[in-house]
Parts: C-alpha cells; sequence; structure tokens
C-alpha cells in the first residue's frame, strides 16, 4: 500500500487540474485561438496574430472548437496533455529505477508546482509541448525510436522552442541506443523543414516588450514559470536563493540514468533558448517557454532530494507557500466578473469602445452580443493584428450615451498616444481594473456622452 503513494499524490494533482480547468476567464491568447479558428485553414502557418508556431494546438482545436466556443472545449486538449503527462512521469520514475521516497517528492513537485498547473489548464501550446517532450523521453529510454521520431518531429510544430526540447531528447536517445540517432535524426530534420522555412520567411521580434535576453529577465522568467502568480519582493528574493542553492546540486558527481537523465532533460532546453535568443538577438525565454521544463527539472530534484533522510525543507515549505498563494482565477483575472458587472449595468445608448485588438478579443467573448466600437488612435501591430476585421456594433439609440472605454496599460503604447486616450475619458479614474500576472493590466472607463 505504501508503494503507491506517489500514484495517490500524482491523482491528486490530476484532480487538481481537471477540478480548475474552468476557473479562469478567458484572457487574449486564449481568445486568440478562437479567432485563428475562423481564419482560412491554409493561412495558419503564416497569420502573424500568433508568434509561437502553435499549428498543432491549432490542428487540434479547429474541429473542437466548431462544436463549441466553450472554455472547457478550448482548454481539452491541455488538460488532457496535463493528464497524460502525469502518466508519462510515473512510468518514467519506474524505468529509471527511483525509489520510492524519489518517487514521492517527484510526484509532489509534479502534482503541485502551481507552473504545472498553469500549462494544463491554459489553452496554450505549452501543455501539449511538454507532454510530447516526456513521451520522447520514454521513447528514447525504451529505445522505441519511431516514438522518438514521431514525438521530436512534432515538438517544432507544437512550439517554435521545441527544437530545443528535442534536442534534449534526442541526446537521451544516444545515450541508450547510440546506433537509433542515425535512424531518427534524419527524419526529424526533413520533418521540420516546412516549419523551417515559415520561420525564415516571417521572421519576428518575439517579444517587442523584452526584445533582448538579461540575466535579470532570464531570472524572473524562471521564478515566474515556477511560480506563475502575484507575489511581493521578499518572494521573488527567497525563491532566487532557493534556486540558487539547488543549483548546488549540480557538483554531485554522481552518475546514475535517474539522475542524468532528468538533468539532460532540463539543462539542454534552457542553454538551447539561451543561445538562440543570445546569437539571433530575438528573445525566446520566457516564462511560458521554460514552463515544460519543469517536468524533468522536478524529476531531477526528486532524485537528488529523495536521496537524503530528510528531503530539503527549503523546497517543501515553497512548495506548501506556492499552492497555498496560488488562485487559478488569477490567469484570467477576473475578465468574466467584470464583463458580468458591466452587462447588470447596461442602459440602452451604451457601447462598448476598445482601442487595441488585445481588448477586444477576450471582452467580445463575454459582450460580443453588444453594442461597441473601435477608436484607432493605438498604432502598434502587435496589440492590433492587421489581419483582424475590426467589426462594429451600433446601439439602438443610432448614437452612444454612455462609453465603456476599454484601454490596455501596455508599454507598446506610446507616451503621445496614452494622453489621447487620456483625454479620450476625460482624465477620470477608471471603474474596473483588471490586472494579469502575464500581461498588461486593462482599465475600464464609464464616460457619459451627453
Amino acid at each position: 500500500m505504501v508503494r503507491k503513494i506517489p500514484l495517490f499524490i500524482l491523482a491528486i494533482g490530476a484532480v487538481l487540474r481537471v477540478a480548475w480547468t474552468g476557473a479562469s476567464a478567458i484572457w487574449y491568447d486564449e481568445a486568440n485561438i478562437i479567432h485563428r479558428s475562423t481564419i482560412p485553414f491554409l493561412t495558419l502557418f503564416q497569420e502573424t496574430s500568433e508568434n509561437s508556431g502553435d499549428l498543432l494546438l491549432e490542428l487540434i482545436l479547429r474541429p473542437l472548437l466548431a462544436i463549441s466556443h466553450s472554455i472547457w472545449i478550448l482548454r481539452l486538449p491541455s488538460i488532457l496533455a496535463g493528464l497524460v503527462s502525469l502518466w508519462l512521469v510515473w512510468i518514467i520514475m519506474q524505468r529509471l529505477a527511483f525509489t520510492l521516497k524519489q518517487q514521492i517528492v517527484a510526484a509532489s513537485m509534479v502534482a503541485f508546482l502551481p507552473g504545472l498547473l498553469w500549462i494544463a489548464q491554459d489553452a496554450r501550446t505549452y501543455g501539449l509541448l511538454a507532454c510530447l517532450f516526456l513521451a520522447s523521453i520514454y521513447f528514447a529510454i525504451e529505445g522505441k525510436w519511431l516514438g522518438v521520431l514521431a514525438t521530436c518531429g512534432l515538438m517544432f510544430y507544437a512550439h517554435k522552442v521545441g527544437p530545443a526540447y528535442a534536442i534534449a531528447a534526442l541526446l537521451i536517445a544516444d545515450h541508450f541506443y547510440p546506433e537509433y540517432t542515425r535512424r531518427v535524426l534524419p527524419g526529424t530534420l526533413l520533418a521540420w523543414i516546412p516549419a523551417i522555412i515559415n520561420m525564415v520567411n516571417h521572421w519576428i521580434v518575439q517579444q517587442p516588450w523584452q526584445p533582448h535576453l538579461t540575466l535579470s529577465w532570464a531570472a524572473f522568467s524562471t521564478i515566474r514559470a515556477i511560480w506563475p502568480m502575484p507575489y511581493t519582493e521578499w518572494f521573488f528574493f527567497v525563491a532566487g536563493l532557493l534556486l540558487i542553492r539547488t543549483l548546488f546540486f549540480l557538483f554531485s558527481k554522481r552518475l546514475e540514468n535517474g539522475r542524468i537523465i532528468p538533468l539532460v532533460a532540463w539543462v539542454i532546453p534552457i542553454l538551447g533558448m539561451i543561445t538562440v535568443s543570445l546569437v539571433t538577438k530575438n528573445n525566446i525565454f520566457i516564462y511560458r517557454t521554460v514552463m515544460p521544463i519543469l517536468f524533468p527539472f522536478a524529476l531531477w530534484l526528486g532524485w537528488e532530494m529523495g536521496r537524503q533522510k530528510i528531503p530539503a525543507l527549503s523546497w517543501v515549505l515553497m512548495l506548501v507557500l506556492g499552492m497555498t498563494m496560488w488562485n487559478p482565477t488569477d490567469r484570467g483575472g477576473k475578465l468574466d466578473l467584470v464583463a458580468d458587472q458591466i452587462r447588470s449595468q447596461w442602459r440602452t445608448g451604451d457601447q462598448l469602445l476598445y482601442t487595441t485588438a488585445t481588448v477586444e478579443l477576450p471582452f467580445g467573448y463575454y459582450l460580443g452580443d453588444l453594442p461597441h466600437t473601435w477608436d484607432n488612435t493605438v498604432q502598434a501591430e502587435f496589440l492590433n493584428i492587421p489581419t483582424y476585421a475590426r467589426i462594429t456594433l451600433d446601439p439602438p439609440t443610432g448614437e452612444a450615451l454612455r462609453s465603456w472605454v476599454v484601454i490596455p496599460e501596455d508599454g507598446l503604447i506610446t507616451p503621445g498616444e496614452k494622453a489621447i486616450l487620456l483625454g479620450l475619458v476625460h482624465h477620470q479614474a477608471p471603474v474596473y481594473t483588471i490586472t494579469y500576472m502575464q500581461a498588461s493590466t486593462i482599465q475600464v472607463y464609464l464616460v457619459e456622452e451627453k
């Protein structure tokens, strides 16, 4: 019975993932997936409203979203990938001969790290990438080269950072079965050719708000990947010290597969993303691209701490503190509650006034039936999606009496544009503020037109 404890812990993690799937409001990146499900199929890989190259997720979601645009349908691939990932963690721990204590520690990390809960409940591609990565590690350990070929080939179409993960999987495969590398590598490279051509032809800055990788940004993104939640400076400082202390495990000279395989699986993608960011001067290192690494990182940490008589107390405390602070609704900024408030206060003659596509898409999900129009002050392409059709819906009175003006506090809005927007709302205070960890704050103003 005691040997089933790791399975029990992973089962709790599965319950948390399913139970909280619908807790968060939709946010811009998720709403954009719905938008992309409506554009012509053959334009998916070229249309620049999405920079991550998540073609695989969009192909999976397109038939599902044709049935329904519900939050549960939208997030279904992520939640299924999260559940399969938990099973793969269990299988990998058995194949790498983790002791019971090591399994318990690793399972606890995987089940309760907020960053892994995040990607299992977010309609983005990172949960799918993580699942493919774990599957490739499993196939590499088992010597199933067709499985390695398939998962490594698909990773590039899950996300543009997929090759960094695939390289780690190929190195693990080469460690166990060197002769398979000659079979897998050519097929993997051939599978990547269309994606590479697309990247070369549509080379864009991945993060216009932080185009260049710095040490502080790398540290900030790593901590945010593990604990994606609002927190104070003291928490950031403590988390940074904990990660620095954890890196001392790297100096161990033990070479068991249970340690080396997870270590390679998280170190290589990190080094790959850092190298690409520095060489190309196009920063791809962000909390979301780091999150899939948390699975092998948790396995490595479980192996290291499971060897101690008492697992590292600091990580136990931070795991408990992280779950105490974790709120699955934070990802959506409670935009759904604000939308409910606007609808409850709506009067005949009101209209919504959007200033960017990044605010219209999530608000339109909840309030798309209400009269709305656009302001064209903000010109940043990243905030407006050139191919997005700006549809207006006039109020029944023909002339708006009140406007609910929605403005993001985004760094891409120039000071001149911001001054115009503040004049548009008569420099008054917002009636609602929507705060995100991962996106710009959104302000909602109520302006009397007459």
